[in-house]
């Protein structure tokens, strides 16, 4: 049991850091998201208070993150809280004029996400669940990109266009390369 205790002290410090710059990382793209919904950007640094506002903002219910505390309950407890991310993750796809598709990058790359929200001029806030949305469905597909797949069709040929090459001008100077010439 020392031995499991040690091991875990162990890794507990070395690991640390790299979840700290994830944290931070997220923090920073939620308070460039709240900036854009009027609400403080420090709010985006307090751990689980950023939750509540981004519920808040995003689906108009605050108290919908707890429930991602479900993850207490083995096996299906994960399940569960995958489920409740995503649709915390769509609903904030929604609300900054994305499309759906969005919220599997919420979901798996969050901070990632964020920060591209966040940042980003393209995207700007509609409200919870992209309510205040009143862009056409042109104007919304316009910020989207397309993946569609094209079959390439075969160009036509090309024939290189030759011009003919002029003559040099004669010229008054004469060469001579005969090495015979060649005084030392």
């Amino acid at each position: 049991m020392e031995q499991l205790l040690t091991y875990a002290q162990e890794t507990g410090q070395e690991s640390s850091g790299p979840s700290l710059v994830w944290y931070i990382i997220m923090a920073i793209g939620l308070w460039k998201m709240f900036e854009k919904a009027g609400i403080e950007g420090w709010a985006g640094f307090i751990p689980f208070y950023n939750q509540y506002k981004l519920c808040e903002a995003v689906m108009n219910d605050p108290w919908y993150w707890v429930r991602k505390f479900a993850v207490i309950i083995p096996v299906i407890g994960w399940i569960m809280y995958l489920y409740f991310d995503f649709q915390i993750g769509k609903a904030t796809a929604k609300a900054y004029g994305q499309s759906e598709n969005w919220a599997w990058g919420y979901l798996f790359l969050g901070p990632v996400f964020y920060c591209i929200t966040g940042f980003s001029s393209q995207y700007s806030y509609y409200g919870p669940y992209g309510s205040g949305d009143t862009r056409t469905g042109a104007a919304r597909q316009a910020k989207t990109v397309d993946f569609d797949v094209v079959k390439n069709q075969p160009q036509p040929k090309v024939e290189p266009k030759v011009e003919p090459v002029a003559k040099p001008a004669e010229s008054d100077v004469e060469f001579d390369f005969n090495q015979d010439n060649i005084s030392e």
